[in-house]
């Protein structure tokens, strides 16, 4: 799996203390993306045992109550995000797993979303969303627009959708758009959510 980063306690990215993981890679190409330095598939990939490890760290040491999955495209490597959740679900049945990905639920559904290195039919790529969408409890799914921008818990533009998959959550449960500033030992700053005011640069 191509990982460009992993934030093992977060608040603005789904409901409660999450980790999150931003994989590598992804050619939508939604114009104002918040993340374009993730769009080049480069980069070493890392084995999903080796993220699960990263992961249930997160979870010893901060208590997360579950998993959200960014990008880049997470749909763009389904065959290792199915793999890293079986993992997780393995190690730590309690969590929870949400997911943003660009492409509809109408696409998704139809299996027209693509894969990083490989060519595989769409009904293989049906059959894999729905072993993904079997695990996860929520998804965030739509193109960021930023000509509709939006304010509705975990939307950046108002044509994306929040769709719950599991019974854990209800709508109402979540918030309002947050954004959080992380500034790491290094000094490094960086920033993670919704600015719906817009970017500080």
């Amino acid at each position: 799996m191509l990982v460009h980063a992993i934030l093992s306690a977060s608040r603005a990215n789904g409901l409660g203390l999450r980790a999150v993981v931003f994989v590598q890679g992804c050619q939508l190409g939604c114009p104002g993306c918040f993340n374009p330095e993730t769009h080049l598939f480069r980069g070493t990939e890392i084995p999903e045992a080796k993220v699960v490890e990263v992961l249930i760290r997160a979870h010893g040491e901060h208590g997360i109550e579950g998993v959200t999955f960014s990008g880049g495209e997470p749909m763009q490597q389904a065959d290792s995000l199915v793999a890293l959740i079986k993992g997780l679900r393995r190690e730590a049945p309690t969590l929870s797993f949400g997911m943003f990905s660009g492409y509809t639920e109408r696409e998704l559904d139809e299996g027209r979303y693509s894969i990083w290195g490989r060519r595989i039919a769409a009904k293989e790529k049906r059959t894999l969303w729905d072993a993904i969408r079997a695990l996860l409890d929520f998804a965030v799914l739509g193109r960021f627009n930023q000509l509709q921008p939006g304010s509705a818990p975990l939307r950046s533009s108002r044509n994306q959708v929040l769709r719950l998959f599991s019974g854990r959550y209800l709508e109402a449960d979540f918030a309002r758009p947050a954004t959080e500033v992380l500034i790491h030992e290094t000094g490094w700053a960086e920033l993670t959510g919704f600015p719906i005011l817009g970017l500080p640069w």
